[in-house]
């Protein structure tokens, strides 16, 4: 009967063209993954390994200090659908309008909008918000309390803006520190010393010696006040607070972010996970020297928090 043919025939051509579209979904989700990693040093490869943890897709991995050259051939003509970029130099090379990759993502990045100034990046920025940590330290540590930052105004006037905002929110006083060179740092530091309860220090290319990190931390500390830092280190060094970046768990959100934006979904740009390190000898070393300012303090709890 010609009816029921044609509906045969009709019926036949709809499962066929959904069997060619999800063919298509399956090829989609089948496609390679650059990975392109400045090079091999432990955080990004933390990273590397938190990535690879949270997906199935096929990853093919190159270290810029290692194969550059062959960085640039898969971009070109390598035929991947995606491209990660672990740390800078591997940021700025996806981003570069030499390459066409239709799917971007960069992460274990310092402030990836300034570093990649035109484009509108995605993936995780490695800079823990000011805001957030000056929120931590006056709900764990109290309000009224003076914050200092030592930085150089050429490289973080923004985010000594955001501070000041942020202080003046959380109910903390604001102590900047601009610095033009380290030779200033012990000179612009010591008149305010006496009235500063907590040294925050934030990623400042001036600031950044070790050896004047520790001698800061360890004065602060004889002064009775309270040193916060942006990684582990600090914590080793007697800092009070330390907010510590999960570099595997940076990898593991970056693959579920790169999932969303591989499904059609508007890619972002995130703040790092974070852990708050709580230095309990360093708080007894305050207590003592200054008790009246330290023993009854939010965060003074046995447990830290």
């Amino acid at each position: 009967m010609p009816g029921i043919r044609s509906l045969l025939q009709v019926f036949f051509i709809l499962l066929f063209t959904l069997s060619v579209i999800q063919a298509g979904h399956v090829l989609a989700a089948s496609g390679i993954t650059g990975v392109f990693i400045s090079s091999k040093i432990r955080p990004y490869i933390e990273a590397l390994d938190g990535l690879r943890s949270k997906t199935h897709r096929e990853l093919r991995v190159v270290y810029l200090d290692e194969n550059l050259e062959l960085a640039k051939h898969y971009l070109k003509k390598g035929g991947v659908e995606a491209a990660v970029a672990i740390g800078p130099e591997a940021a700025k090379l996806i981003y570069s309008d030499e390459f066409r990759v239709p799917i971007k993502m960069a992460v274990m990045t310092l402030d990836l909008k300034k570093l990649l100034p035109g484009s509108d990046p995605c993936g995780i920025d490695l800079r823990v918000p000011i805001s957030f940590q000056i929120l931590q330290i006056a709900e764990r540590l109290g309000r009224e309390k003076n914050l200092a930052i030592l930085y150089n105004p050429q490289e973080n006037s923004d985010i000594i803006r955001q501070a000041s905002n942020a202080c003046r929110k959380a109910g903390l006083n604001f102590i900047p520190l601009p610095v033009n060179g380290p030779d200033e740092i012990i000179g612009n530091l010591t008149p305010h010393m006496d009235k500063i309860d907590v040294l925050l220090f934030i990623p400042d290319s001036t600031v950044i010696s070790e050896k004047v990190v520790r001698h800061l931390t360890k004065e602060a500390l004889l002064k009775g006040a309270a040193v916060a830092g942006y990684n582990h280190f600090f914590y080793e060094t007697g800092a009070l607070l330390a907010f510590t970046i999960d570099y595997r768990k940076v990898g593991a959100e970056a693959a579920v972010l790169l999932e969303e934006f591989l499904n059609g979904y508007k890619c972002r740009l995130l703040p790092p996970p974070v852990k708050i390190e709580w230095n309990k000898k360093a708080f007894e070393i305050l207590k003592s020297k200054k008790p009246e300012k330290w023993a009854n303090i939010p965060g003074g709890r046995p447990d830290g928090r």
